[in-house]
């Protein structure tokens, strides 16, 4: 009788050691195939217990115990940075994360993440700290690639703003930010009550300068004047390229003498600046005008234009108000 009950009780023991044995092997097959490695700390004396996952993700031999002299070798700074976590965390009752750095044996540096839970005895004394953990050296560079791309992308638009804003050749604003800014100066005009003045300018004869000196002495040309006007520009104006030899000059807080003023300083530089320069003599035409209440941008920029033109049939080489 006691022979038959002790023959039960050990196949009933075999048959659950083939169990658990198939259940080992099923989930050390489930880590393998996710990448995941188990490792034990018995707490007291430190001592180190790894699957064969987790050898295989420090690339060392699955039969390789994970002695100090093996962790001081592999985590010459992982080993602190996962101790202080440890210890950090040594009352906890819930799981926690940690990461670490490791060394493989050809020198490779990788970054682990673990997620940890630590046992405590019936006395609430921790007794070891469970980890399952998974490289994520991979995670952390696709995270560095994309933010690489995002810095990339958000460079390139702001390429792109400023090409679209920007004269390529002068340096100067674009017609189109010139424009956009002529809109914003109108309302900070009407908030403020400060006055506002534009003056208009082309270069008299460009079409000859091109045609006898060629393009590439007229691009001098141009730069020559932009460089002029943006010396004469104060603090808070903006000078743009509106279109082949024509230009705009913005002129916050400046009323009409005053902008009659700079309009004449500019030229007369111009006049003198091209002259003792290695390119051909140019001068310009200018046409300037104050805003006038409830006037809109296009009115204003139209008086600008006319007044250019009246500057050009009196002989150029002048300065015009508008009517």
């Amino acid at each position: 009788m006691l022979v038959t009950r002790h023959l039960r009780r050990t196949c009933r023991l075999d048959r659950r050691n083939r169990a658990l044995e198939r259940d080992v092997r099923h989930l050390e097959a489930v880590e393998g195939l996710a990448g995941i490695g188990r490792w034990c700390i018995e707490w007291p004396d430190r001592r180190h217990l790894w699957s064969q996952e987790m050898c295989q993700i420090a690339g060392v031999p699955t039969d390789v115990a994970p002695n100090d002299e093996l962790l001081a070798h592999l985590m010459p700074d992982g080993m602190v940075q996962l101790e202080v976590t440890l210890a950090a965390h040594a009352p906890d009752r819930e799981p926690y994360a940690a990461e670490f750095e490791l060394l493989l044996p050809d020198g490779e540096a990788r970054i682990l993440r673990a997620r940890a839970r630590n046992v405590f005895s019936p006395e609430g004394e921790l007794e070891r700290v469970l980890m399952v953990v998974r490289d994520v050296t991979e995670d952390y560079a696709m995270v560095q690639q994309v933010e690489e791309e995002k810095a990339r992308a958000l460079r390139l638009a702001e390429e792109a703003r400023r090409e679209a804003n920007t004269d390529a050749l002068t340096g100067l604003a674009s017609r189109r930010a010139i424009m956009a800014a002529l809109d914003r100066a109108l309302l900070d005009a009407a908030r403020s009550g400060k006055p506002l003045s534009m003056v208009m300018f082309d270069i008299d004869h460009f079409k000859e300068v091109n045609d006898q000196n060629g393009h590439a002495s007229g691009d001098k040309v141009l730069v020559r004047v932009a460089q002029i006007a943006l010396r004469h520009a104060r603090d808070g104006d903006l000078v743009g390229r509106i279109g082949g030899e024509e230009f705009l000059w913005l002129l916050s807080d400046c009323d009409d003498r005053e902008a009659l003023d700079a309009a004449e300083r500019l030229r007369w530089a111009v006049e003198a600046g091209t002259h003792s320069q290695p390119i051909p003599d140019v001068t310009i035409s200018a046409g300037h005008a104050t805003h006038e209440v409830g006037e809109g941008a296009l009115s204003l920029f139209a008086r600008a234009d006319a007044a250019l033109y009246g500057a050009k049939r009196a002989g150029r080489n002048l300065v015009a108000r508008a009517a």
